[in-house]
């Protein structure tokens, strides 16, 4: 993330900060985003965003969202799955 220019923090991503608003109201998983609601905000398919995820080893694509397996499905931290978000929204502008 960016640092402010008045402080020395990072700048950190909330939920209401986007235009438009998510489309999530309340998380499945508290503090973490699934695969299928990071999907339904971005517009990407599932298999993608796992592909970010995970990386793609048929063609050495590394990871580029940090997320963890927990059975089945992946998780993303809120942080990593905002700033992904916002990301994806200023690729298709």
């Amino acid at each position: 993330m960016p640092k402010s220019l008045t402080t020395s923090e990072n700048n950190i991503l909330r939920p209401e900060d986007f235009d438009p608003p998510l489309k999530r109201k309340e998380a499945t998983v508290p503090g973490y985003w699934m695969i299928d609601e990071l999907s339904a905000e971005t517009g990407y398919s599932v298999r993608k965003i796992q592909y970010d995820i995970a990386g793609k080893p048929q063609s050495k694509t590394p990871p580029k969202l940090k997320g963890y397996k927990a059975g089945a499905a992946f998780l993303v931290p809120d942080a990593d799955a905002l700033a992904y978000i916002k990301e994806c929204r200023t690729k298709t502008k």
